[in-house]
């Protein structure tokens, strides 16, 4: 969590925050049904599911689970007395509640007949693709100081982490290829960490009459505010209808299939949800193990050839549905196959920075494997280490690959474990661990007398 975000966090509910001010700033609450962007009937419908669903509510109630004020609802909520769907009802607290009447529980079949979507009220999607250009990912310029803050801890060659941070100035795809285990995908997903601020996610957006899913609590790392007043941003401050989070990062490898690049529709829910560019613009997306999709990745790359040299992408929702949204990531795709193989010059071109992951140097190497001895709470003796290099990828010829050290260790460990020395393993342990964890390595090591 950003700094400005703990100090805001820590001010007063009447206290003046500099973080609420930029916020409101970006994505103005609205005071009015106009301003709000709404249609009065979606969000009457918005009321008779809430009710239909929960009981008796509270304009209060109501206004925290639309996420709009009082000033916004009141109307709606008049006109549904006034047509017989609502009817006031005291509860045992003295509030007043609303009610559904017979004709508002019919009302309300209808309404999640139309949309299983039910939670705060949708963002119009002019006001989205507003808000994402204020909130660009590209609008931010790394620097070395930004890459060793965001790689603090870390063990990668300085070389490859200056190139890493040049291409996020690019705001060109980014294309990491290497030997499996090279730790391509760890190294990508610590990118985010160059990319600070804090980001509004709307909940949904509307486009025409159909609401769109957009937050994902999966995807998601919601930031709070401030405690103790969940009521405060309704009141004032900025727009209630989106989430603060911190920005994005969306991570999809082999499960990938070519419908979630489009506007896909939840037939349990009956509700639409928004495709994984659009959950992560703001932040970065990472097509992890690319060529080992379910469809061929030419697919993906001719899909998404326009939005990655316009930064608009242009989505579809049922039956003549389109509409254009930014497409504002950090887009990096990591695979372990030999990239000839999985597409042409003319897409690796496109593609702006080629980055290649190879084995690490003996010095990094000692490095990687130090750092696993302490998050594994091992003993950490450095003629072990020698020993592994020299005794075990001497003969075999193997490189030298960063997920090595603690996927062996992690094996000695449970030998250790196993013969009841909790916490120290041994040259034996870690030949086991060898012969168990490379195919093979039991005739590797029989030939050369190991």
């Amino acid at each position: 969590m950003s700094a400005a975000i703990e100090s805001a966090a820590l001010e007063s509910d009447t206290a003046a925050s500099p973080v609420l001010a930029d916020l409101a700033q970006r994505a103005p609450r609205p005071t009015s049904l106009e301003a709000c962007g709404v249609p009065v009937q979606l969000l009457a419908d918005l009321i008779l599911k809430f009710i239909s669903r929960l009981g008796p509510l509270s304009a209060a109630h109501l206004c925290d689970r639309l996420a709009l004020t009082g000033s916004v609802l009141d109307s709606v909520c008049q006109y549904l007395r006034r047509d017989g769907y609502l009817d006031l009802q005291a509860r045992a607290d003295a509030e007043l509640a609303l009610a559904l009447t017979t004709r508002g529980r019919e009302a309300a079949v209808d309404a999640f007949k139309r949309s299983g979507y039910i939670g705060p009220a949708p963002v119009p999607v002019e006001a989205y693709r507003r808000l994402v250009q204020v909130q660009s990912v590209h609008k931010h310029r790394c620097t070395r100081e930004h890459m060793a803050t965001a790689f603090f801890g870390v063990v990668i060659e300085e070389q490859i982490r200056d190139r890493l941070g040049t291409a996020l100035n690019s705001g060109r795809a980014i294309f990491v290829h290497g030997a499996a285990g090279a730790g391509k995908t760890y190294i990508a997903t610590q990118l985010i960490g160059a990319l600070p601020g804090e980001v509004l996610i709307p909940h949904s957006i509307l486009v025409n009459d159909t609401v769109i899913r957009v937050y994902d609590p999966a995807v998601h790392e919601r930031l709070e505010l401030r405690e103790g007043n969940p009521r405060l941003l309704h009141e004032r401050g900025y727009d209630a209808r989106y989430v603060l989070c911190e920005r994005p990062l969306v991570v999809t490898g082999g499960e990938l299939e070519a419908a979630m690049l489009d506007v896909q529709f939840d037939h349990a829910a009956q509700e639409f949800i928004a495709p994984i560019q659009v959950k992560a613009n703001n932040g970065l997306l990472l097509i992890d193990d690319l060529g080992r999709q379910r469809f061929a990745v030419q697919v993906l790359f001719d899909r998404w050839v326009v939005p990655m040299e316009q930064q608009i992408d242009y989505l579809s929702a049922g039956a003549g549905l389109h509409f254009p949204v930014p497409f504002d990531v950090v887009l990096v795709f990591s695979t372990n196959l030999d990239p000839s193989t999985i597409t042409d010059d003319a897409v690796l071109r496109r593609l702006g920075y080629k980055i290649e992951f190879k084995a690490l140097p003996i010095d990094l190497y000692k490095r990687v494997w130090v750092q696993a001895c302490q998050d594994l709470q091992l003993n950490c003796d450095a003629r072990l280490v020698d020993y592994v290099i020299k005794e075990l990828y001497g003969p075999s010829g193997r490189a030298l690959l960063a997920c090595h050290p603690r996927d062996l260790l992690r094996m000695a460990r449970d030998k250790s474990l196993y013969d009841d020395r909790p916490g120290r393993v041994g040259a034996e342990d870690l030949h086991w661990a060898w012969i168990n964890y490379f195919l093979n390595a039991a005739d590797d090591a029989a030939a050369s007398g190991t």
